[in-house]
């Protein structure tokens, strides 16, 4: 690794939570009105809030069950939480609790983590999303919050 300096902004844990939310919550609901559903995804941005990179598990794994593509998806943003320049990571997945379902988020950063639910309703291109939900806990990890 190059140790240079590079003239970069480095957003804060509160900015980079609500980037990574923002962008992992638009994912989902854009996966929603295609599908219908949103299986497992990752989603890394680096320590600037730039560079959003997303991680499809379905893409590799097309006949993998919900459970595997979460723990391919864990797999993969815990490798990436390893990386120099990763600021906030998302995991983003359908839940269902009897008959409502919801899109859960949960983002992290190096010091902090969130879980939300947005409960969601509609059909087609339709699909609408409520207002969010805190989660107690998270769904996984920490993956890359640090408990102090």
């Amino acid at each position: 690794m190059q140790a240079h300096r590079r003239e970069m902004t480095v957003m804060n844990d509160e900015e980079l939570l609500g980037k990574a939310l923002h962008v992992a919550r638009e994912a989902g609901l854009l996966l929603l009105r295609k599908h219908g559903a949103v299986l497992p995804f990752g989603l890394t941005l680096d320590s600037a809030g730039d560079n959003p990179r997303t991680f499809f598990p379905r893409d590799q794994l097309p006949r993998a069950s919900w459970d595997e593509l979460l723990e391919a998806t864990i797999g993969h943003l815990e490798r990436s939480a390893g990386s120099a320049d990763v600021g906030a990571i998302a995991l983003v997945t359908t839940l269902e609790s009897g008959s409502e379902s919801g899109l859960g988020v949960q983002v992290e950063t190096h010091s902090s983590s969130l879980f939300l639910v947005y409960p969601y309703s509609g059909t087609g291109q339709s699909w609408r999303l409520g207002e969010p939900q805190k989660a107690e806990g998270v769904l996984v990890g920490p993956l890359l919050a640090q408990d102090d």
